[in-house]
């Protein structure tokens, strides 16, 4: 039994129908208890930013419009000591600087080991003030993290097998996922494809369960509706589809420069002597005198991507903001900081994608833009974590764009297949063993 395994493959099942029937009854129950908790989990902390961007901006605008009201030489002092926050946090509350850190989810369900619920708490407490002071890291690593956290505790409480408990954790994992994006099918194939290596019919049931009550309950809180709600337009005629795949392998191309760029941050910062806190501040600091350039390198990315679906944009202004959005994120990635980078993966996608669009349009006037910047991001998605079929289900979700399915497939196994090649690691690798499958040679693991 190797540790990719989904843990059900390891949870004692009678042989019996009946024994087989009381402990599919036992996942689903359970994955509803997770998803419930889980969208709780997401909701506070996201409500936890927002009192702490209108404690610091005297607003809730959006990271993005509180930068550009800023002085200049505030822009760039904010992040800094956004980051000295956060590397204090890391390094003498969790003592990371000791080597102590603690699993996070990923770790949690491939090995067996628990989501220690002090590691977590102070993890998302540091990622709050790297995300609150416009590093440029995504929000939902620590919304999953305190999903699945949430599973973890209740697998404890109710005294589950080890097995049931990591894959409560998957649960928690798959409901953080789809309560941080609305995308409920998205969040269980990301766990499925991404954390287990692979569909089994018997596992993603109930990660599916769990990914539908924590979307459910977030919207039904929130009010709210698909992220990045855009007409997708429509990519049929040959030539257009044939542009489609020229995205995907630019992308393919680009994918695994992100990956290497972010593992050598990692390393390059790691073998400084310098403390947590100092390498986080100076990050910062670049981060910041970079948003000086453009208020648009604060933060996640989300307001840029969906001014990039609704607003013509000139494309010197949108390789600008590319350039620098990704300096940004592999500094503030390199330094250290607790964050996901799901969404700047988006954000370049998008970039990407409206880039290729423009060029398309010379060669095809009718050609639709808003198309091409949802191709840009499913294929660069698939491009850096390997998981085509999260990609296509996850920009659709997060859309409403299901029409344009067929030039995301073509744009994201482009992307995958020439990444994948490149460079066989996906960005996740660190957090996964070796011997998993989405380490070895491409395949669809469908």
């Amino acid at each position: 039994m190797t540790a990719a395994r989904a843990p059900t493959d390891e949870a004692p099942i009678a042989p019996t129908p009946y024994g087989r029937n009381v402990q599919l009854l036992r996942l689903l129950g359970l994955a509803v208890m997770v998803g419930i908790l889980g969208a709780l989990a997401v909701l506070a902390f996201h409500h936890l930013l927002l009192a702490l961007e209108a404690v610091v901006y005297g607003s809730k605008q959006g990271l993005v419009a509180d930068a550009s009201h800023l002085t200049p030489a505030l822009r760039a002092a904010i992040p800094a000591l956004g980051g000295l926050a956060a590397g204090l946090v890391l390094q003498y509350l969790l003592g990371r600087g000791k080597g102590k850190s603690g699993a996070d989810y990923m770790e949690a369900i491939n090995a067996g080991s628990e989501v220690a619920w002090r590691s977590s708490l102070l993890k998302s407490a540091a990622s709050a003030a790297t995300v609150v002071s416009g590093g440029s890291i995504g929000r939902e690593g620590s919304m999953v993290q305190l999903a699945a956290l949430s599973g973890g505790l209740l697998g404890k409480v109710l005294r589950l097998s080890p097995a049931e408990q990591r894959f409560a954790v998957a649960c928690g994992a798959a409901a953080g996922l789809a309560g941080a994006y609305n995308t409920p099918i998205a969040g269980a194939l990301f766990v499925a494809e991404i954390v287990l290596g692979g569909i089994s019919v018997g596992s993603f049931g109930p990660l599916l369960l769990a990914a539908a009550i924590a979307d459910s309950v977030v919207r039904h809180i929130s009010h709210v509706g698909p992220i990045f709600a855009a007409a997708p337009g429509n990519l049929q005629s040959l030539p257009e589809l044939l542009l489609v795949v020229a995205t995907g392998i630019a992308a393919g191309l680009l994918g695994p420069l992100l990956i290497a760029a972010l593992n050598g941050a990692h390393r390059s910062l790691a073998a400084l002597r310098w403390p947590l806190w100092l390498k986080m501040a100076l990050a910062g600091l670049a981060v910041g005198g970079l948003s000086v350039i453009r208020p648009e390198v604060w933060g996640n990315g989300y307001s840029v991507v969906n001014s990039l679906l609704h607003l013509p944009w000139l494309w010197q202004s949108v390789l600008l903001i590319l350039v620098l959005k990704v300096v940004a994120t592999v500094l503030t990635s390199g330094s250290g900081a607790v964050g996901g980078v799901f969404t700047p993966a988006l954000f370049v996608g998008a970039a990407l994608g409206t880039l290729a669009g423009s060029a398309a349009q010379l060669a095809l006037p009718g050609a639709s833009m808003t198309a091409f910047t949802l191709a840009g991001m499913s294929a660069f998605l698939a491009a850096v974590t390997h998981a085509p079929l999260t990609a296509v289900v996850m920009v659709s979700e997060m859309t409403s764009g299901y029409g344009l399915v067929p030039a995301l497939v073509l744009a994201s196994l482009s992307g995958y297949y020439v990444s994948s090649v490149l460079h066989p690691g996906s960005i996740y690798a660190q957090s996964i063993p070796q011997n998993h499958p989405t380490q070895n040679t491409p395949s669809l693991r469908l």
